[in-house]
């Protein structure tokens, strides 16, 4: 299989966490590389698409195949166990803005143009017989703004014994599998996150 391109159109705010706090800005800080520029790391990426695949397997989607759905997605994915740990064959490439894009933030670096890429939200629990806010329970986050961001996914088949790999239609089942991500990072279910991803043949530009 040729690398793929896979294409992130976030179609709302979004947050993957740093893990760092912001004092008085934010609460909980984006994920930033060292431009300062909002990404989805490859680790994140693959876990998704693994989330896609076993969603796939449990509507049959790979039982027309000698190994079991579960064995394929472990040959893709990799698997980890207290006995057994394998790295898989597909490897992706973390999720980050088009080149001219970072071209134009390197050069225009200074905080008051990437401020743009974010903002923050802000929210606090009501109790529930009062109505009221409760106290110190404002919270805030740092988000990044709707865009689009390219990665790209490669296929290493020496990491793998299985000579059948080569006949299977990789290609088709990311394409395939990748209509079920429909989300990404935190605060999924208070509609952050919402994504449209597409994998095309070719290398991120």
């Amino acid at each position: 299989m040729q690398s793929q391109m896979i294409c992130l159109d976030l179609c709302s705010d979004w947050h993957i966490g740093s893990g760092e706090e912001g004092g008085a800005y934010a609460d909980a800080l984006a994920l930033k590389d060292r431009s300062g520029l909002p990404y989805v790391p490859g680790k994140s990426l693959k876990g998704l698409f693994r989330e896609a695949f076993e969603q796939a397997n449990d509507n049959g989607w790979f039982s027309n195949f000698d190994l079991s759905g579960t064995e394929i997605i472990n040959v893709l994915f990799g698997q980890q166990g207290e006995t057994l740990t394998t790295q898989g064959i597909l490897h992706f490439s973390s999720a980050v803005l088009s080149q001219a894009e970072q071209d134009f933030f390197t050069l225009n670096s200074d905080q008051s143009v990437t401020k743009h890429l974010y903002r923050v939200l802000q929210s606090t629990a009501i109790n529930t017989q009062t109505g009221v806010a409760q106290n110190t329970s404002l919270r805030s986050i740092e988000v990044a703004v709707p865009m689009i961001l390219l990665a790209e996914v490669s296929v290493s088949l020496h990491l793998t014994d299985n000579q059948t790999v080569k006949e299977w239609p990789i290609a088709q089942w990311l394409t395939q599998c990748s209509r079920l991500i429909l989300s990404l990072g935190a605060k999924r279910h208070r509609g952050l996150g919402q994504v449209m991803v597409t994998v095309t043949e070719g290398v991120a530009a």
